[in-house]
């Protein structure tokens, strides 16, 4: 995954990480913290409305951001409640009724219907499906991931738009690495029964014992997790791209939740077929 920089006219530039995965005619990318207009402590380019930074200056990163992407439209994004529900946007939908609706994953095949995500430590996965055009965007924290939010993903762009697992490509983006995502016994359960099944992978497991020798800790691979969740759903290993970057560790290039909890700002995966 590499990073572009977009300099606009207006004298601001605006760092995205894009994968070579996901080429024309669709355009993508996951933002950083870098190139918005937040004050402190959410500087710079925070996305999201949640935690108390200004609407006006929020609005402006959104504008930033689809300007980077080469949106032209609204971005639409839903609800998310970190389950594994999906919704279907078509071209005309009002952007208010779609953010109403709780849904961790967004799916369309319209043309120049941008899809977005949230994150702030969660795994932002873009999709897009070369053959019928269809994209979907989704939010995958732990708790979507061991609901199987990324296979509902690809059930659904399947069941709407005739896609094929084995035509999909996937983006996943900056998130918590397994350096930094501890969790307790009741968490490693969960990852234990949601990959039951799921075909092996080369290099350590999802799981590791704490690093740091702290009792009734381990380590999760969020990302390897929906790595193998897409596997097991038909995505073939090679189609599915992963950012390296740990959202936690790098605070001057990204938000992080664990970190700094809800004085906090949030990155966005977006995801459109341009034409």
């Amino acid at each position: 995954m590499r990073t572009h920089v977009h300099d606009s006219d207006a004298d601001w530039r605006l760092p995205l990480l894009r994968s070579d995965l996901l080429v024309a005619p669709f355009a993508h990318g996951f933002s950083t913290r870098a190139g918005g207009t937040s004050p402190p402590p959410f500087d710079s380019l925070n996305l999201g409305a949640k935690w108390g930074d200004h609407a006006a200056a929020v609005a402006e990163n959104r504008r930033r951001l689809a300007s980077a992407v080469g949106v032209t439209g609204p971005i639409y994004v839903a609800r998310q409640v970190h389950g594994a529900a999906v919704a279907v946007v078509r071209a005309g939908d009002a952007p208010a009724a779609i953010a109403a609706i709780e849904a961790d994953a967004l799916c369309s095949d319209d043309a120049r219907v941008a899809l977005g995500v949230f994150v702030a430590d969660c795994v932002p996965a873009l999709i897009v499906d070369p053959r019928s055009g269809a994209v979907a965007a989704v939010h995958a924290g732990w708790r979507g991931t061991v609901a199987g939010v990324l296979p509902a993903a690809v059930r659904a762009l399947a069941d709407h738009f005739g896609a094929r697992a084995g035509d999909l490509r996937v983006a996943l983006g900056p998130s918590i690495g397994a350096c930094c995502f501890e969790v307790g016994a009741d968490v490693v359960a969960a990852f234990t029964s949601a990959l039951a099944g799921a075909p092996a992978a080369g290099g350590p497991g999802v799981v590791h014992v704490s690093p740091r020798g702290v009792p009734d800790k381990w380590h999760v691979d969020l990302r390897l997790a929906n790595r193998l969740l897409l596997e097991r759903a038909g995505v073939a290993p090679d189609a599915i791209d992963a950012a390296a970057d740990c959202t936690h560790c790098d605070r001057p290039r990204f938000y992080s939740y664990r970190r700094d909890r809800d004085r906090t700002g949030q990155q966005m995966g977006i995801v459109v077929r341009a034409g």
